[in-house]
């Protein structure tokens, strides 16, 4: 009998379509107004809403700390006075990034659960913190008036950037995971992997 890989592709895209066509399925159902949309789930159970606050509030809070006079328009907004605002919507918000980097951990079978669970945890901060800075970039660049940030897309730019440093991290995991490997089968260790961090 063959022996199964370690990496289940089919595990991998499995999860990828189902997370990220899930995330804009329910998108549509706790939008108001939209044709299957649940009036329940948006006033109660809003997950992109919030997901959006989770990552507007903090860049918010780390531009006033740095001394500018910020206003909200909305929930999803973001306007240094004196300014144009920045409004993130659910498709800004890196959760096609998040669901790529979920897939690819979690397909792979010989590695301990807890560490799974860490390197998934660490991946889906960094693309949240990396999507703050982009915010509060724009929200700056508003203030400033940076014609260089203005004249290109920040949401295909943050996408690409996004997508560049997972897939540097994708190749750092998979090369540690494989040195990890080739020692415990040396050592004879069939027990599952444990991958650090580090």
């Amino acid at each position: 009998m063959a022996k199964k890989p370690d990496f289940n592709i089919i595990l991998f895209l499995a999860l990828y379509v189902l997370l990220l066509q899930g995330f804009y399925f329910y998108v549509g159902l706790a939008t108001p107004g939209g044709r299957f949309s649940s009036p329940f789930l948006a006033q109660y159970f809003n997950i992109p809403q919030w997901l959006t606050i989770a990552a507007v509030n903090p860049s918010k809070w780390l531009i006033e700390l740095s001394g500018y006079s910020v206003h909200q328009l909305n929930a999803a907004n973001i306007t240094i006075t004196g300014s144009r605002g920045v409004t993130v919507a659910w498709g800004c918000l890196g959760v096609g990034a998040m669901a790529l980097w979920f897939a690819f951990i979690t397909a792979h079978r010989n590695m301990a659960k807890k560490r799974k669970l860490v390197w998934i945890v660490a991946g889906i901060t960094f693309i949240y913190v990396v999507n703050i800075i982009r915010i509060i970039m724009i929200a700056l660049s508003n203030y400033y008036n940076w014609h260089y940030i203005h004249n290109f897309n920040a949401h295909n730019s943050f996408n690409i950037l996004t997508y560049v440093i997972i897939i540097i991290a994708m190749w750092l995991f998979a090369k540690k995971y494989n040195k990890n490997k080739k020692i415990k089968v040396e050592a004879g260790n069939t027990t599952y992997l444990d991958v650090p961090l580090k």
